[in-house]
């Protein structure tokens, strides 16, 4: 079986739990596209059998996120999680926190929290976190397209970000509370949107769990790919493509990454400078 799964996670679980609890409803080969931490809630990508070769192109979009921010207190895993390691007065307004959300908009350098699945020197930031070894955690540039306040009573505040891929929510509210002086952990949070892939399209955990009939979930991966133009290739370019040549087609003028298909079966990724289509990523030929 190959294809993709939207599914809606719920608190509690990790990331992998439901990459294994997909593998044993369906029986197949699965991987996901991008951690959630246990406490967060949403969308979650999964990719089923041979599917799982188009993981990078899902990784690398932009990401939604509702946050549920608390001022007051830091926290070690930036989360409520976490034991608390300082308290502090909040004599901040709600105008305040959006002057300072400001602060963090464009690409800014950031450093990925100190419980994280970041790997440092092949170990698991969180592991060595645990074991009282402070990880030497490097700077990484990312991107915040956009911050907008959604609701405010302070010392709560839900925000809405839209980031690039690898931006940790954990850390913008961390060092958005170090900005206001008044420290600032993650009470909850959700992922809205992978590009222009919504949670409204995905299944429950719960509901998938429970079903008698979990393949009717499964989506075409070239379906999910739509982000990407498709571009329709002849048996013959086929062939060339698996040689790993570049082909041309003629009538179209494309720049970037373009879904492939014949005879209306979705074959892979390529890339495309004007007319000229490379392969990147193909399913192997049947």
């Amino acid at each position: 079986m190959d294809g993709a799964l939207l599914i809606d996670k719920r608190e509690g679980y990790t990331s992998t739990d439901i990459v294994n609890i997909v593998k044993e409803k369906l029986k197949v080969k699965a991987g996901h596209t991008g951690t959630l931490d246990p406490i967060a809630t949403g969308l979650l990508i999964v990719l089923l059998g041979r599917a799982t070769r188009f993981a990078r192109f899902f990784s690398e979009l932009d990401k939604s996120y509702k946050v549920t921010a608390v001022l007051g207190e830091i926290r070690d895993t930036f989360d409520r999680t976490g034991e608390v390691v300082s308290v502090h007065e909040v004599n901040v307004t709600c105008n305040d926190v959006e002057v300072a959300l400001e602060k963090f908009i464009g690409e800014i350098e950031q450093k990925p929290p100190p419980f994280s699945a970041k790997r440092v020197k092949g170990a698991r930031a969180y592991d060595l976190a645990r074991k009282g070894i402070k990880p030497d955690l490097k700077p990484v540039r990312v991107t915040v397209y956009e911050a907008k306040i959604i609701n405010c009573k302070i010392p709560e505040i839900v925000i809405f970000y839209r980031v690039s891929s690898g931006t940790y929510i954990r850390s913008l509210i961390h060092d958005l509370g170090l900005y206001l002086g008044t420290g600032a952990y993650v009470k909850s949070l959700r992922r809205e949107a992978i590009g222009n892939i919504t949670v409204n399209k995905a299944v429950d955990i719960q509901a998938f769990i429970d079903s008698k009939n979990p393949e009717r979930y499964v989506i075409d991966v070239g379906e999910l790919l739509n982000f990407m133009e498709a571009v329709i290739l002849s048996e013959e370019k086929v062939k060339e493509i698996y040689k790993g040549k570049a082909v041309v087609v003629k009538g179209i003028s494309l720049e970037g990454k373009v879904r492939l298909y014949t005879d209306k079966k979705f074959i892979g990724v390529g890339e495309a400078y004007g007319n000229i289509i490379k392969p990147l990523r193909l399913l192997p030929p049947d």
